[in-house]
This record gives C-alpha cells, structure tokens and sequence, in this order.
C-alpha cells in the first residue's frame, strides 16, 4: 500500500439524484491541507433553493439564511475522474460566483473525505466489509527482518565488491478472530524498485486488515483502524501516522472468467494525528518501549482491539494529546485526568476523583510506582494541579513541573490499559527499563516535591 501523497484529478462531478446535471471540475487533495473541488460552473442555479414570487410579470427570488447555508452545502458529491469513480462527502462551498445575465458560475468546495473507486448512492453511508491499512512504524514495531544480502569481496571494506546479492522472501499472513466474529490479519509485502540500470533495491512492509461478517459503516472500520494506530503509537512513542487506508465492499469487484475480483476502495483525509517527529518514518528499534513479540503478537493485538473499544474515545484523547505539534499543556493534563476518571468510572461507580486515581495507580503496579515513589503524595499535587486549572486559579506549579505531571498521567493511562487487556509481563519490563522512562521518574517526583 504506497503513502499518501498530493494528487489532482479532472472530471465530471454532480450531487446524487441529478447525474444529468453534471459539472466538470478539478479534484485536488493533499495530505497536509485536506481536498478541494473547483467547479467550472454550479451544481445549482441561482434561482434554485429560494421562495419565487411573481408580481406584474416580474419574477422574485428571496433567500432565506436557512435556505443560502442550504445552497452551500453539500453532503455528498459524485463523480468521474481519470476513468475512475469517486464519492465525496461532507463538502461546504466556500467560494461561489454566479452572473445571472450570462449563465457563467464558478464554485469553490471544501472536502472532507474522499472515496476513490465507487459510488455510494443516495442516503447510503459509505461502507464496507474489509478494511486495510498501512500504519507508519508498524513495520518497526513488527521488527522481522525478511531481506537478506550477501557480499563476495576482495577487500575487506566492501566498497567494490565483486558481487552483491540481496533477497527477500515474503512472510506469511498472522490471523486472530475478534469477539466480533472479525478477522484480523498482518500481511508482509516486499517491493521491488529501482530502474534496473543505476539502481535497484528491495523494501518490506506490515499492514493491518480487518475482514467482517456484514458489510459495517466505514466509520465504524475507521474507529478500529484508530485503535490500532492509538497501539502502535503508544509501542513506538511516535505518531503512527496513517499512510493509507483501504475499503472492500462486495458491490465493488470485477467479474471475469467466471471470478469475481474485489477491487479497493481508497480512502483520503486530512488525518488528525500526523508524526512530527524529526525523523518521520526512520526509527532505531532501541527506542521503542514495546515490541510486537513482547506484546504477543496477532494474539496480544486481538486482545487489544477486544479490550479498547469501552475505552476509545478516552484513549483517543490520551494518545492525541501525546503527541499533538501544538497543545497547551493544561489541556494534556487535563485530557489525561479526564480519561482515566472515565476509564475508571467504567468499571467502578462511586468514588471521587482520589479514589479514581488510587484504584489506578493499584493497577498499573510497579512500573507506575518506581515512576513516582510516592504515590499519596502525587495523587495529592495531581488533584490540587487539576482544581486549580478546572476553576480557573492561578496554578502553583511551574509549566515544566506541569508538563511532566501531564506526563505522569499519560503513563497511568497507557499502563492500565495495557492491564486491562492483558499484555504480557515483558512489555511492562521492557517500558520501565526504557531510558525515556528512566528520564521522567526524577522530573516528576520533583514536580510532586517527592523526596
């Protein structure tokens, strides 16, 4: 599944229902600033959507607010481009210029998502039965080396080396059953590039697939997609940025020779959660605090997507909050201390906010207590910390001391998780030895005057 990247397409575009009306325009889409449709004309007249009253053979048309945000808004577009079907949803206009003398119009439409490959008519959401993605360090977290090389050399620096073979033999499909009944697999692909002249290489990549029973809401396939990205973020300790997603739907095959072919459906969005780290897409394997073996595997991800889904929207804040370019730190704090209550008021009813975060920190055990030392004493500050900023009161703690607390809560959060589904013994080792754990113990003691 290759990366996103920006493209533009010309076609014929319409809204559902009115096919004969259609408007040729110019799709472009870019991973950093979203999609837009330029129109070379209008899907809607200008006396469309107003009250038109005749009086002494003149014609009058009044608009109404309700009835010009009407005319603006489009929840759904179709369209042809480059042979290929495409469904648009969730479109605003928002630019338009209509003369009523000439016929001459122009739109500019914002878009929000964008469905290439099928068409999904009438109040139909767009949906499907499998869906597949390419999450970036995903194939970092995995870690199974599958390409190989060999040199014959006369030298002992390799640098002209008699003959160089590099080889690589595809790895097959790991499959879980979900509680769902859905399926999910982690499929190896390696890659072939290079123009055979000056240059040739061999590449490897993991991607996720989730196949289902019935055909779901693609919202709902995402929401999955999430949770997955929301792991292999928190394994990686950077934003596994979606590189690309694909839909099935039974409808969308080709029928040839008596087979039937199902064909992807490409999904494009501006993503939310984008790495910014200094190195996207290149990382050392010493830096991520869990790997796939450690958390068991396909077994251990089954577990993972089985055990979130009370907890997604927390855990989506949580996650989002890490590793946001730009965020106050009062709100890290904030989403972090929200969540856990709301992870704890899941399983437990009662209890203020202290009792919440003991029955966390109970939880999440040692590790969380060797990052602390004193737990009283940090619940204490992080409660006094989060009153001050929920009521508005100026806040005794330091922006630094503010930021490791935030810090704190963050690991709370992803340690109880990490308990509730089960993970394995060894992630929890493998986290409290990594040196950035290592890092924020004192930092946050300090920030709770511990000590």
């Amino acid at each position: 599944m290759a990366p996103r990247r920006a493209f533009q397409v010309e076609g014929e575009w319409w809204l559902p229902g009115r096919e004969g009306r259609r408007v040729t325009g110019t799709l472009r889409f870019d991973p950093e600033f979203g999609a837009e449709l330029r129109l070379i004309g209008a899907f809607r007249g200008i006396l469309d959507g107003g009250e038109l009253t005749e009086r002494r053979g003149t014609i009058t048309v009044t608009h109404s607010r309700e009835s010009i945000e009407r005319d603006g808004t489009y929840p759904r577009i179709l369209g042809v481009a480059g042979g290929k079907p495409y469904t648009l949803e969730d479109c605003v206009q928002t630019q338009a210029v209509r003369h009523l003398m000439n016929g001459g119009a122009a739109e500019a439409i914002n878009v929000r998502q964008i469905y290439q490959g099928a068409h999904f008519e009438g109040d139909e959401p767009p949906s499907g039965n499998a869906v597949s993605v390419d999450l970036r360090y995903l194939t970092h977290w995995v870690g199974r080396p599958a390409i190989g090389e060999s040199y014959i050399s006369a030298s002992a620096t390799m640098s002209n080396a008699e003959s160089v073979t590099l080889q690589a033999e595809p790895l097959d499909d790991e499959i879980v059953r979900l509680k769902s009944g859905a399926r999910l697999r982690l499929t190896h692909s390696v890659r072939v590039s290079g123009d055979q002249i000056t240059r040739r290489s061999l590449a490897q990549r993991f991607y996720f697939r989730i196949d289902t029973s019935d055909v779901e809401p693609s919202s709902d396939l995402i929401q999955r997609i999430s949770d997955l990205q929301d792991l292999v973020s928190i394994a990686a300790g950077r934003t596994a940025e979606i590189d690309g997603l694909r839909l099935w739907h039974p409808d969308v095959a080709v029928r040839a020779d008596d087979h039937v072919y199902p064909q992807p459906v490409q999904f494009f969005v501006q993503w939310n959660n984008r790495d910014t780290s200094q190195t996207p897409g290149s990382m050392r394997l010493n830096d991520l605090y869990f790997t796939y073996e450690q958390f068991g595997g396909i077994d251990g991800v089954g577990r993972w997507l089985d055990g979130v889904e009370p907890y997604r929207s927390a855990l989506g804040r949580v996650v989002a909050s890490r590793y946001a370019k730009s965020m106050f730190t009062s709100d890290r704090f904030l989403n972090c201390a929200a969540a856990l209550e709301s992870f704890d008021k899941a399983k437990n009813k009662s209890g203020n906010f202290r009792d919440r975060m003991q029955r966390c920190t109970d939880l999440a055990g040692e590790p969380f207590q060797d990052l602390v030392h004193d737990i009283d004493a940090w619940i204490q500050v992080v409660k006094g910390h989060r009153n001050d900023i929920a009521h508005g009161t100026q806040v005794k703690q330091t922006s630094s001391a503010q930021f490791f607390l935030a810090r704190s809560l963050y690991w709370l959060f992803v340690l109880c998780l990490l308990r509730e589904v089960q993970a394995p013994d060894a992630v929890f080792d493998r986290i409290q030895k990594h040196p950035d754990f290592l890092f924020l113990g004192p930092r946050v003691q300090a920030a709770a005057q511990i000590g």
